[in-house]
């Protein structure tokens, strides 16, 4: 597989907005696999008669974050931005998911935005880990970073110069194969079936070194329009791609018309805060 860097153009407007804010309350929403039938369960035994509607509807009530700066009508600090991350986050997961053709797609069994251990700030490690089971049988593992940024140089410093920036994150990743496996074994515990079998697969795999699993490195860079600059943007994961040799890149800026970033964010959190209330 070749490495792969384009820039696409989201339009952006109600019904895009209305589509990812409904998707993200239902993430933020998710429970365990199996956990509302154990809840069921358990309430049939004991005769308590648990009402599930009214489980569901205070779960995704409190499931989101109220931001306190937003509420203000201030601008909160990117940095600690969670719904600024959690969009970009939500895109690149589309993106891979979704937005690929026919048997590029990969499987993301679970999502950082459900399982992230604080609800109010931005989620910490890879942003989204998946597989695809290629046509000679054998897997795929994706890791992909999102980040968002409307700076204007070009590239922004998300992608090759902050520490937690795209091409540092991914070497990390590529270079400790240790780190790697312990990232993969924290997601497996929040897998079941399938999922979990294939996941401890490519571990398995990683740590005998049989090289029947390929390596994706996954990249969800979100731009406006008036900022972006394809022939730039990609960064040192274009320039100095061999480093992440023999895996594979795939590397999308998603840039915004219609709107800016920031006014994206703020529309993305009053539809989640009508959605949830």
């Amino acid at each position: 597989m070749e490495n792969v860097f384009k820039k696409i153009d989201v339009r952006v407007f109600g019904e895009f907005v209305d589509k990812f804010a409904k998707r993200y309350v239902e993430q933020r929403s998710a429970l365990s696999p199996g956990t509302i039938d154990e809840v069921l369960r358990i309430s049939d035994g004991l005769g308590t008669g648990f009402d599930l509607s009214q489980i569901k509807n205070i779960v995704k009530h409190n499931a989101v974050f109220i931001d306190p700066e937003r509420e203000r009508g201030n601008k909160p600090n990117p940095i600690n931005d969670i719904y600024r991350s959690d969009l970009g986050e939500l895109l690149t997961t589309y993106y891979f998911e979704e937005k690929l053709e026919e048997g590029q797609r990969y499987i993301i069994p679970a999502k950082n935005i459900s399982t992230r251990e604080r609800y109010d700030m931005p989620g910490r490690g890879i942003d989204a880990i998946g597989y695809r089971i290629k046509n000679d049988g054998t897997y795929e593992l994706l890791i992909a970073e999102a980040k968002v940024s409307e700076q204007k140089q070009n590239p922004p410093s998300v992608v090759d110069k902050t520490e937690d920036s795209i091409y540092k994150t991914h070497k990390k990743y590529h270079d400790d194969i240790d780190t790697l496996k312990q990232r993969l074994v924290e997601f497996s515990k929040n897998l079941r079936g399938d999922d979990l079998a294939i996941i401890m697969f490519i571990i398995l795999d990683i740590e005998n070194k049989t090289n029947k699993c390929d390596i994706t490195f996954g990249c969800g860079l979100v731009r406006d329009f008036e900022c972006v600059d394809e022939t730039k943007d990609f960064g040192k994961i274009k320039t100095n791609a061999n480093e992440f040799d023999p895996g594979n890149i795939h590397f999308a800026i998603l840039s915004f018309t219609e709107e800016t970033i920031d006014s994206t964010i703020d529309l993305f959190y009053k539809k989640v805060r009508e959605l949830t209330k």
